[in-house]
């Protein structure tokens, strides 16, 4: 871990925006809890959609879903690293609905 100054713009809860140091966008923080959320609802839809994997909206869900899952893997991985427990486990994959070879 290391300490930086950062601009933070909000600090709305579940909502904060900050722009990290050289970097010219500013930034959406998600809490891990709700990331975890977020990433459930998105397997819920893929879940509904599955039984047509061929479809644009099996597709798109499978994208958010991933995009999610890839973030909230990535959260899960530093507080392992840095012995932060969590309060949430994750029971379900976007890789699950992967298409065998």
């Amino acid at each position: 871990m290391k300490k930086i100054d950062i601009e933070v713009f909000s600090d709305a809860d579940n909502n904060g925006v900050v722009r990290m140091p050289e970097r010219n966008y500013l930034g959406s923080v998600i809490q891990g809890d709700s990331l975890f959320l977020l990433h459930g609802e998105a397997m819920d839809i893929l879940e509904e959609l599955k039984h047509n994997p061929g479809s644009y909206g099996f597709y798109k869900a499978y994208s958010v879903a991933k995009s999610l899952e890839d973030r909230l893997n990535h959260f899960i991985n530093v507080c392992k690293e840095n012995d932060i427990k969590l309060n949430f486990r994750v029971e379900c994959s976007v890789y699950d609905y992967d298409e065998p070879i």
